[in-house]
């Protein structure tokens, strides 16, 4: 019956939720460290130089962010206008929203330590082979450099819980929710042996992942119940690998970001680099997976060590602070906004966290709005319109 199939995805749903919530927590504290101490301004600053150090430095800030596909590209765009080298972008574009804390822990909490330490050695290795060939063809050129001058911060404990455990849930929380969905989805209703029978074949689901991922817009964490449902079901996890570093690496908006900002000759090589780092570290991974004798012990996930009580509790906070700002009214002087302007490639709660923080160094700007909905940006106070479009093109968007 129907009813019964939907009460059992919402249980697999559920207990893929369980599982990683605490790690998730974890996740997002220290992401809001390394954001308040350690924030894209100190990145900004080490990636000029058309030396492989530079493609290095890009790497290393890159992989502990917790920066998705989409809210990497204004970050990628700012270090291009800034002066950063096509091979420094390309590196940081791929090792950041592979990988990060809090999807290194979703990892371990589902997948165990194996893929753990798999995924960011993937983005380290991987990053520097895309910088490093990446250097070898030429920069286009760009007239759009600009001084980035932000506001000093007094950052404390405050904005790091801000940071952390509000803003960051709002930002992959819809991905993160879809990625346990459709992870229970796959548990509840595909039956194992078409996995066995098909997709355990190198030869179809390296493919047919690669096929999959490349396009699709995906998390580094909320792709990951849906690698180890499919993982479950008897999918070889080399090809699950493959999909959790080519999905969050690539999807429509950063292709065509590359092949606009950087070119065509970096969006052929971004491509087909992802798509032989991805297939090297899978295959590398199902030979490692051989050697234990394919043993699904070294996929146990870490989840199942958290007391059941403390699961609820963080599994119960996290939909509340996912879903809470959903149910927001606007304000009256939200609705009531001196200046209204359209802005073209707003996608997620980073985008709208950019524009805001760009806006906000303007003089007389009293209060700035954007609708993810309807991709508006509303502003309060004294400032210039032609100002407020130039800033928004500086944080990389586009003001229609």
């Amino acid at each position: 019956m129907l009813l019964d199939k939907i009460l059992l995805i919402i249980k697999e749903s559920w207990s893929l939720l369980l599982d990683v919530s605490p790690f998730l927590f974890l996740g997002f504290f220290i992401a809001g460290i390394l954001h308040v101490y350690f924030g894209s301004d100190l990145i900004q600053k080490h990636l000029g130089k058309g030396k492989f150090s530079s493609v290095l430095k890009s790497v290393i800030f890159g992989i502990p962010l917790p920066v998705c596909s989409c809210g990497v590209i204004p970050i990628a765009a700012s270090l291009k206008r800034e002066g950063a080298k096509n091979s420094s972008v390309l590196a940081f574009l791929f090792a950041t929203p592979t990988t990060g804390v809090d999807s290194i822990l979703a990892t371990y909490a589902f997948l165990g330590v194996v893929f753990a330490i798999f995924r960011p050695l993937s983005a380290l290795i991987g990053g520097l082979l895309l910088g490093g060939v990446a250097m070898f063809l030429k920069d286009k050129k760009t007239n759009d450099i600009y001084e980035n001058k932000k506001k000093a911060k007094n950052p404390g404990f405050i904005e790091v819980i801000n940071y952390g455990i509000f803003y960051l849930p709002k930002e992959i929380g819809k991905w993160l929710i879809i990625g346990v969905v459709l992870g229970g989805t796959i548990t509840a209703l595909i039956p194992t042996d078409l996995f066995m029978n098909y997709l355990s074949n190198p030869w179809i689901s390296y493919p047919l992942m690669l096929l999959i991922s490349i396009p699709l817009y995906v998390c580094a964490t909320g792709s990951i119940p849906i690698a180890a449902s499919l993982i479950w079901k008897g999918l070889n996890p080399g090809a699950a690998l493959a999909f959790l570093i080519a999905g969050p690496a690539t999807n429509t908006v950063t292709i065509t970001f590359v092949f606009k900002e950087l070119g065509k000759k970096y969006a052929i090589l971004y491509l087909s680099m992802i798509a032989i780092i991805s297939t090297a570290f899978g295959l590398l991974f199902d030979y490692i997976w051989e050697i234990f004798g394919e043993s699904n012990s070294i996929l146990a996930g870490g989840g199942k060590l958290i007391p059941l009580w403390l699961k609820i509790i963080m599994s119960i906070l996290l939909l509340i602070i996912i879903f809470l700002p959903q149910l927001k009214i606007k304000s009256k002087r939200e609705k009531e906004a001196e200046l209204r302007i359209k802005v073209s490639g707003i996608h997620c709660m980073g985008c709208v966290e950019t524009i805001k923080s760009k806006l906000n160094e303007l003089k007389g700007i009293n209060e700035v709005f954007v609708d993810l909905k309807t991709n508006e940006v509303m502003v309060n106070g004294n400032v210039d319109r032609i100002k407020v479009i130039e800033a928004i093109k500086k944080a990389g968007y586009k003001p229609e």
